[in-house]
C-alpha cells in the first residue's frame, strides 16, 4: 500500500477536524475550561463537587451537567480539565467526562430516531450507571494527594451578585458551543453567534475586573498549549488506522452476540475517532451490515467517550494509572452491556 496514501488518510483526519470542530467547538470548550478555572470561586464549586460533598449532591450534578453538553470526547476534554483545576474530585470530574459525550440529550434523541429507541433507553440507562461507576472505582482505588488535604471555605455561599454574574457568563459561553455546532451553515447562523459574542463580551465588561479576564485569557492559553498538540497528533493517528482497518469484516463477523463479536467493535470504537454524533450513522450502517445488537449497543458506549485522541491528553491531565483504570473500565463495562443486553434482554 503506499505510504503516502497512508499518510494523507491522516493528514486528512487533521484537515477534516480542524475544519469541523475549531471553530464552534475547541475555541469555546477552551474559553468554558478558561473560565472554569479562572473565574469559578473553589469554595463555590467545592461543596457541591469536592471530595467532601455528599455523592448523592455530587454525582447527579456531574452527569446533569454531561446531559446538557453534546460534545465529542476530544472537546469535552478542556471542559474536564478545567473543572479539575477549579476544585472538582476526581469522582464527579471523571462521571462528567463520561457523560458528556456519552450521553447528550441530541445524541440520544439521534439514537431513537435513527436505530430505535429500544438502543436509546439501552443506551442512557447504561452511561449514566457507568459515569457512577467509573468516577467512584477510581476515586477510590487512585485517589488524589491534594484531595485528601482540601480546605474549605467556612463561607460556602458566594455573594448573589457572584453567581449571577457567573450564570450570565457561562450560559452565553454555552450558548455559543451548543448553536455553534448544532445550526445549519447559514447567514442566521453567523448572526446568531455574533451576537452572542457581544453578549459574552458585555458581560464580561460589566461584571469582572480586568484581572480577572486576564487570568482568564492565561488559563484559556494554558489549556490550549497543553491539548492541542496531543489532540492534533491523535487525530493523525486514528485516521491512520481507520484508513487501514478492513470494513468489510462487519457483515461476517459481528452478526451474533459472543464476546468476540461484542469485543471487537469496543477496541474499534475505542482507537478509531469519530466526531460527536457520527458514531450514531456508523451504528446504522453497521445494523443494516447484519451486526447483532450486542455488539452494536457496546459499540455506542465505546465510540463518543474514548478515543486515540482523549487518551493522550486525559493521561497528561490525570496521570498513567488513572488513564490505563479509566479506558480499562470503559472497555470491560462496555462489552458486559452488550453482552447482557444482547443475550438476555432484545
Amino acid at each position: 500500500m503506499d505510504l503516502l496514501l497512508v499518510l494523507l488518510a491522516g493528514l486528512g483526519a487533521i484537515f477534516d477536524y480542524i475544519f469541523a470542530h475549531t471553530l464552534f467547538c475547541l475555541v469555546p470548550a477552551f474559553f468554558i475550561a478558561g473560565a472554569m478555572s479562572a473565574l469559578i470561586p473553589k469554595n463555590l464549586l467545592l461543596p457541591y463537587l469536592g471530595k467532601k460533598s455528599p455523592k448523592i449532591v455530587s454525582y447527579p450534578l456531574a452527569v446533569g451537567t454531561g446531559l446538557l453538553l453534546a460534545v465529542c470526547s476530544c472537546t469535552v476534554l478542556p471542559l474536564f480539565a478545567g473543572i479539575r483545576k477549579s476544585g472538582a474530585g476526581l469522582g464527579p470530574a471523571l462521571a462528567f467526562l463520561y457523560t458528556a459525550p456519552a450521553t447528550s440529550i441530541i445524541a440520544i434523541l439521534y439514537t431513537g430516531s435513527l436505530i430505535g429507541w429500544d438502543i436509546a433507553f439501552a443506551r442512557i440507562f447504561f452511561s449514566i450507571t457507568f459515569a457512577v461507576i467509573i468516577g467512584l472505582t477510581i476515586s477510590r482505588f487512585f485517589p488524589d494527594d491534594n484531595e485528601k488535604e482540601t480546605v474549605f471555605f467556612e463561607q460556602k455561599q458566594e455573594t448573589k451578585n457572584t453567581i449571577k454574574r457567573l450564570v450570565l457568563l457561562f450560559a452565553g459561553l454555552i450558548s455559543i458551543l451548543i448553536l455553534g455546532t448544532r445550526l445549519e451553515d447559514s447567514p442566521l447562523k453567523y448572526a446568531i453567534i455574533l451576537g452572542l459574542i457581544g453578549y459574552v463580551i458585555i458581560i464580561s465588561k460589566l461584571f469582572f475586573s480586568k484581572k480577572e479576564m486576564q487570568e482568564w485569557g492565561q488559563e484559556t492559553w494554558h489549556f490550549t498549549k497543553i491539548i492541542v498538540p496531543l489532540l492534533l497528533a491523535g487525530v493523525f493517528i486514528a485516521g491512520i488506522i481507520g484508513f487501514l482497518l478492513p470494513k468489510e469484516l462487519v457483515a461476517g463477523f459481528f452478526g451474533n452476540n459472543s464476546l468476540f463479536a461484542i469485543s471487537i467493535p469496543v477496541i474499534f470504537g475505542i482507537f478509531v475517532y469519530f466526531p460527536t454524533l457520527v458514531e450514531v450513522p456508523m451504528a446504522k450502517t453497521f445494523l443494516t451490515l447484519g451486526m447483532a445488537k450486542g455488539p452494536l449497543l457496546a459499540y455506542l458506549l465505546a465510540d463518543p467517550v474514548i478515543s486515540l485522541p482523549s487518551i493522550l491528553v486525559v493521561r497528561k491531565i490525570m496521570g498513567n494509572k488513572r488513564t490505563i483504570a479509566y479506558a480499562g473500565l470503559i472497555f470491560i463495562l462496555s462489552i458486559l452491556a452488550g453482552w447482557i443486553y444482547g443475550n438476555f434482554i432484545v
